[in-house]
């Protein structure tokens, strides 16, 4: 799974970014000179494409202050660049930043559903068509089922270390009689 979305997902944000430029009507005649993709291409698909994941990371977070206002291209680019970034963290193990980013993905996820349900299925759709290997809506379930257990098992743990600490003064009396070795790590 580490590196099952990487190419799969370059390859979807340099064609996102293509498709949403010229996706517009213009009454206006075509230029004489054709203009690049790489000149169409937003900076966040530019630090994707070009595999600068710290600075699209940096993107996606500050672009994700403002939900609201995302066209459904924006909201389809910055959940792509957020499923680079867990890529990465889980090829890194590094759960802490992963499971940041799965919180924001969800975040992102559900507030652009909500301002804008019809217009933001449709460019899933679109981005599925794309690219049949990304799909928000099951990588959302996904995502929310691994915090649902990262909670559940740091709820639980948080329970027992408050009843641990509840009976601290019996404890600390037994932990003198336990030999070093034995003694639960502090």
């Amino acid at each position: 799974m580490k590196h099952k979305f990487i190419y799969p997902i370059v390859a979807f944000t340099l064609a996102m970014s293509a498709v949403g430029c010229g996706s517009g009507k213009s009454q206006e005649p075509a230029p004489e000179e054709p203009v690049s993709v790489a000149d169409q291409e937003s900076p966040l698909a530019d630090a994707l494409g070009g595999g600068n994941l710290s600075r699209a990371s940096q993107m996606a977070d500050s672009m994700s202050l403002f939900v609201d206002d995302f066209t459904p291209d924006q909201t389809v680019q910055v959940l792509m660049a957020f499923l680079q970034v867990h890529n990465d963290a889980v090829a890194n193990k590094q759960s802490r930043r992963d499971l940041e980013t799965l919180r924001k993905y969800i975040d992102v996820y559900d507030i652009a559903l909500s301002v804008n349900p019809k217009d933001t299925r449709k460019a899933f759709d679109k981005a599925r068509r794309l690219n049949p290997a990304v799909d928000f809506d099951s990588l959302a379930r996904v995502f929310r089922d691994r915090l649902t257990q990262y909670d559940a098992i740091h709820d639980s743990s948080m329970t027992s270390v408050s009843t641990e600490e509840a009976s601290a003064p019996d404890s600390a009396a037994q932990a003198e009689e336990i030999p070093l070795e034995l003694r639960p790590a502090q």
